[in-house]
């Protein structure tokens, strides 16, 4: 079992300081990286030791040969051409430096797979994204899986928990869903479950593995939606058939829901986590309220 006491967190964002603040509270020493001073000093007040940097590749050589383990959230990045992944622009400037790292996590997404047609998908199945960003987080994979470092890939479904979920949006009555035919199906995972998995990794890593993180119920997001609605009391969300929303949703938008698969979290059970706390979005509804 290994022991972490000196943890990286690249991009700390929402799941990212749910992280810190569960690794402080097991006595890790946790740093992490934001380039906006006001998010720093939220994450020194929860006891972080934040650095405020544009790009990993500009912190301290002394701070990067300190540390024993890496997490990586920086999300993708657009410019006025394009989303790209900035991963292959520094990880080759700082992986020589990493040089007491025992374990590092890349955050990636189940977008990678592209459609399956409703088909269940687990690690083995072909990515084939359909979309930028799928494309692009698999270029940022392989930049960490290319090194030669203890790195595995996290692939999280659809995030949610306590400040990011749909309960508002549904409750101001105005939100939009696609009604795919046949239906499209879409998979969430809890925050606190994305943590709880990070942990178990750090404590049983297996270099190169890459592991599904998304919760027991696969589900069209219409159902989800129109469950969470019911469940909520808010006005049921307004239907749209695909042509409709292709003309009144964003490409971004879509863009979430127009694959077809079902994630599989098999690899997840049988090696990191074997219940998780929110095996499906139902549990979690009191809480969010």
């Amino acid at each position: 079992m290994l022991a972490i006491k000196n943890l990286l967190i690249l991009g700390c964002g929402y799941v990212g300081e749910k992280l810190a603040v569960a690794c402080l509270a097991e006595g890790m020493r946790v740093i992490a990286t934001t380039r906006c001073a006001e998010r720093a000093t939220v994450l020194q007040q929860r006891g972080v030791e934040a650095v405020v940097a544009a790009s990993p590749a500009d912190l301290p050589d002394a701070l990067l040969e300190s540390v024993d383990a890496v997490v990586d959230s920086i999300p993708l990045a657009r410019n006025e051409a394009a989303i790209f992944a900035v991963q292959p622009l520094w990880l080759p400037a700082i992986a020589a430096k990493l040089t007491g790292v025992r374990w590092a996590g890349y955050l990636s997404s189940t977008g990678v797979y592209g459609d399956a047609g409703g088909a269940w998908v687990d690690e083995s199945f072909v990515c084939k994204p359909s979309s930028a960003r799928g494309k692009e987080r698999l270029r940022a994979e392989a930049a960490w899986l290319n090194l030669p470092l203890p790195a595995e890939v996290f692939r999280l479904a659809g995030i949610y928990g306590p400040g990011r979920n749909i309960l508002e949006r549904l409750r101001a009555g105005d939100y939009k869903v696609v009604a795919w035919q046949p239906p499209h199906f879409s998979s969430r995972i809890h925050v606190d479950d994305i943590v709880a998995a990070l942990l178990a990794a750090m404590r049983k890593p297996r270099a190169g593995r890459i592991v599904n993180v998304a919760d027991d119920m696969p589900l069209p997001h219409v159902d989800y939606v129109m469950q969470v609605a019911n469940m909520i009391g808010a006005p049921a969300p307004l239907r749209l058939s695909p042509d409709e929303g292709e003309k009144q949703l964003s490409q971004a938008a879509l863009g979430f829901f127009r694959d077809n698969k079902r994630v599989s979290n098999r690899l997840l059970h049988d090696e990191l986590l074997a219940e998780l706390r929110y095996p499906d979005f139902s549990r979690a509804i009191a809480e969010l309220l």
